[in-house]
């Protein structure tokens, strides 16, 4: 993989960039003090403005000097403010692996941003970074969560039972992947 970290990325709707300190209001109103949008998450939600400012300084924002961390801040055109994120949660250099995470705040589910943002990451990747494998897993319950991924060109590998941890315990998963192949003869 040739790694080039969080390069700015643009789409229809979208601009994907990397956080600012400037972001921890955002962040905090938009999605990370909601519980519904945290529920299928392994992150707590957080309580105050200064546990936003905390993971933007000593998590997102030091992980920035690093080319190998990606970490995307999706910010809407209209509105020129933050409302999720997109960022590799797990990689493998040996099998040209990333895993894709994603959040975005209530109030912009189902208006196809989060679809926008990970074919956009899954471009980069591929098109970029030169990865062989894309995979991302969700919660069995969240199902809109694989629907993002299946619209994406994703397919389902499978579910294992009680394979993850999030916010509501235990969690059967189910994985879902692409390959650069499928990509290539699909675009």
């Amino acid at each position: 993989m040739k790694h080039l970290g969080t390069k700015k990325l643009e789409t229809e709707r979208l601009i994907l960039r990397q956080f600012t300190i400037n972001d921890a209001e955002f962040m905090f109103k938009n999605w990370a003090n909601d519980d519904n949008v945290t529920k299928y998450l392994t992150w707590p939600t957080h309580k105050d403005i200064n546990v936003s400012k905390y993971v933007l300084e000593n998590v997102l924002i030091l992980n920035y000097k690093n080319n190998d961390s990606y970490q995307w801040a999706i910010v809407l055109k209209e509105i020129n403010e933050p409302i999720g994120t997109i960022s590799v949660v797990d990689k493998n250099d040996e099998i040209q692996m990333v895993e894709i995470g994603y959040c975005i705040g209530k109030q912009w589910w189902n208006k196809g941003i989060t679809t926008e943002a990970l074919n956009a990451i899954i471009k980069y990747f591929f098109e970029e970074i030169e990865v062989n494998r894309i995979e991302a897993w969700h919660d069995i319950k969240n199902l809109n969560s694989g629907k993002v991924m299946a619209k994406c060109g994703m397919k389902c590998e499978g579910h294992l039972r009680q394979s993850r941890k999030n916010n509501t315990g235990l969690s059967d998963s189910a994985i879902y992947g692409i390959l650069l192949e499928e990509y290539l003869k699909n675009k």
